[in-house]
């Protein structure tokens, strides 16, 4: 996919203010604003000042020297990375609009994306963008009543590091449990049955969760991980059917019942989707469909992933 945005904003810059960042092993070229790149991160910012000074304006025109490469990322990804950097307030209404004019074949790719954004954020440490994925994917869940799939699961707790990937796993163990205590749960069990033996920190986070939602006295049959309400302060009776707002958060232990920093920093707080009713089996995606899903992170230890040369 493409995002307009993105480009009209790319294709107005030019000279000494632009880094250019290249993507993926075709090397995609993003021109960015350096100081707006700079000032999201200490990641950026510290690669950005290492970039050698340019030594005449002909070396600003021609911005040789101002590149940095990210040869492991995916660029789609990348491009959903910097709609957000510039558009960070209206992030959710592009990414609704785009869904309202996508294919449908297109959804699952863009969750993929989001999913990669999530972990790209979490290792560059950019709170605000992993947080945002985490939103988006949540709303998207509930938009299509997606359940967690086995392949999914496997993912997360197979392939990605347990630091960078500790949301997507909190979120998934509920929307696992969830699954595991709806109307048509045997084959789900004897999916969950394989993984457990296979994952045994999946297996303790599962129960964990069980144990959470027992000491709240939440029934996990009704209380829906896809449900983001608009708040972290709830009534009991709200409590009962979704998530506080930062649940997901990677802020979530220092924010307790206050504001979304998020929100706060935005002036506003997003509210949910509404919840749609459960939809019959054949609608939960498919293992194959998973199966799309490449690690942005596949080989976490190694020095070389987020390589800059």
């Amino acid at each position: 996919m493409r995002w307009s945005t993105s480009k009209a904003i790319v294709g107005s810059l030019e000279g000494c203010d632009v880094v250019r960042v290249l993507v993926g092993d075709e090397q995609r070229d993003f021109a960015i604003h350096r100081k707006l790149l700079s000032e999201s991160c200490s990641f950026f910012k510290t690669h950005i000042e290492a970039i050698p000074a340019p030594s005449s304006p002909q070396d600003c025109d021609d911005g040789e020297d101002s590149v940095l490469w990210l040869p492991n990322e995916a660029p789609d990804m990348f491009e959903i990375f910097v709609l957000w950097l510039y558009q960070r307030r209206r992030f959710p209404t592009f990414i609704d609009s785009a869904l309202q004019t996508m294919c449908p074949d297109k959804f699952r790719t863009l969750r993929t994306n989001l999913v990669r954004l999530h972990l790209f954020a979490a290792i560059i440490d950019l709170p605000g963008a992993q947080d945002a994925a985490m939103d988006t994917l949540q709303d998207m869940y509930l938009r299509f009543d997606w359940d967690m799939s086995p392949r999914f699961l496997a993912f997360l707790y197979g392939d990605c590091d347990a630091q960078h990937a500790v949301r997507l796993r909190k979120w998934a163990t509920a929307m696992l449990a969830w699954t595991l205590h709806g109307a048509d749960k045997a084959a789900a069990r004897h999916d969950a049955d394989k993984l457990f033996a296979a994952y045994p920190e999946l297996k303790a986070d599962y129960h964990l969760h069980l144990q959470k939602m027992a000491q709240s006295r939440a029934d996990v049959r009704i209380k829906n991980p896809q449900l983001r309400l608009p708040a972290n302060g709830l009534r009991s009776g709200e409590r009962l059917f979704g998530f506080r707002q930062c649940t997901f958060h990677s802020h979530r232990a220092t924010v307790g019942e206050g504001t979304c920093p998020h929100a706060l920093a935005l002036g506003h707080t997003p509210a949910p989707l509404p919840p749609v009713p459960r939809r019959d089996k054949e609608d939960v995606e498919s293992d194959r469909e998973e199966a799309d899903i490449i690690s942005p992170v596949r080989d976490l230890n190694e020095v070389s992933y987020l390589d800059l040369s």
